[in-house]
Protein backbone atom coordinates (compact mmCIF):
# COMPACT_ATOMS: atom_id res chain seq x y z
CA UNK A 1 0.00 0.00 0.00
CA UNK A 2 1.03 3.45 -1.32
CA UNK A 3 0.82 6.27 1.23
CA UNK A 4 -0.24 10.01 -0.40
CA UNK A 5 1.10 12.58 1.37
CA UNK A 6 -2.44 13.56 2.36
CA UNK A 7 -2.66 10.35 4.37
CA UNK A 8 0.98 10.59 5.82
CA UNK A 9 -0.30 13.57 7.81
CA UNK A 10 -3.31 12.10 8.96
CA UNK A 11 -0.65 9.38 10.41
CA UNK A 12 0.82 11.92 11.88
CA UNK A 13 -1.56 13.48 13.79
CA UNK A 14 -3.09 10.51 14.88
CA UNK A 15 0.34 9.48 15.58
CA UNK A 16 0.16 6.35 13.94
CA UNK A 17 3.03 4.77 12.45
CA UNK A 18 2.62 3.81 8.74
CA UNK A 19 3.60 -0.39 9.41
CA UNK A 20 0.79 -0.32 12.28
CA UNK A 21 -1.46 0.53 9.14
CA UNK A 22 -0.10 -1.89 6.82
CA UNK A 23 -0.12 -4.79 9.10
CA UNK A 24 -3.48 -3.98 10.71
CA UNK A 25 -6.40 -6.96 9.37
CA UNK A 26 -9.49 -5.25 8.13
CA UNK A 27 -12.60 -5.55 10.61
CA UNK A 28 -14.79 -4.56 7.29
CA UNK A 29 -14.52 -4.29 3.52
CA UNK A 30 -16.66 -1.45 1.57
CA UNK A 31 -16.86 0.11 -1.68
CA UNK A 32 -17.77 4.16 -1.44
CA UNK A 33 -20.30 4.30 -3.82
CA UNK A 34 -19.91 8.30 -3.57
CA UNK A 35 -16.25 8.77 -3.89
CA UNK A 36 -15.45 5.33 -5.79
CA UNK A 37 -13.16 4.16 -3.21
CA UNK A 38 -12.43 1.08 -1.28
CA UNK A 39 -13.19 1.81 2.66
CA UNK A 40 -11.34 -0.76 5.04
CA UNK A 41 -12.17 -0.11 9.04
CA UNK A 42 -9.58 -1.34 11.02
CA UNK A 43 -8.70 -1.31 14.86
CA UNK A 44 -5.15 0.20 16.37
CA UNK A 45 -5.31 1.00 19.98
CA UNK A 46 -9.14 -0.05 20.29
CA UNK A 47 -10.17 2.67 18.20
CA UNK A 48 -11.92 2.44 14.61
CA UNK A 49 -10.12 3.95 12.13
CA UNK A 50 -11.78 4.25 8.12
CA UNK A 51 -8.63 3.97 5.18
CA UNK A 52 -10.14 5.31 2.04
CA UNK A 53 -8.26 3.78 -0.98
CA UNK A 54 -7.89 4.45 -4.79
CA UNK A 55 -9.05 1.39 -6.22
CA UNK A 56 -6.76 1.36 -9.35
CA UNK A 57 -3.80 2.28 -7.64
CA UNK A 58 -4.31 1.05 -3.84
CA UNK A 59 -2.96 4.30 -2.87
CA UNK A 60 -4.27 5.12 0.83
CA UNK A 61 -5.83 8.60 -0.36
CA UNK A 62 -6.73 9.28 3.62
CA UNK A 63 -7.26 7.73 7.08
CA UNK A 64 -9.63 9.26 9.70
CA UNK A 65 -11.48 8.07 13.00
CA UNK A 66 -15.03 6.48 13.21
CA UNK A 67 -17.15 5.08 14.96
CA UNK A 68 -19.91 1.90 14.60
CA UNK A 69 -22.79 4.57 14.75
CA UNK A 70 -21.41 6.31 11.39
CA UNK A 71 -20.45 2.67 9.84
CA UNK A 72 -23.23 1.59 10.11
CA UNK A 73 -25.35 4.57 8.75
CA UNK A 74 -23.26 4.69 6.00
CA UNK A 75 -24.21 1.00 5.02
CA UNK A 76 -28.09 1.83 6.11
CA UNK A 77 -27.98 4.59 2.86
CA UNK A 78 -26.43 2.21 1.00
CA UNK A 79 -23.53 4.98 0.49
CA UNK A 80 -20.87 1.93 1.45
CA UNK A 81 -22.06 -1.40 0.07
Amino acid sequence: MNFTQHALDKLTLYEIDQDVVTKSSAIHTFYDKTQSTDIKIIRIKGILFTLVIEPDTKNLITIYRTDQKTIDNRQKKKRWI
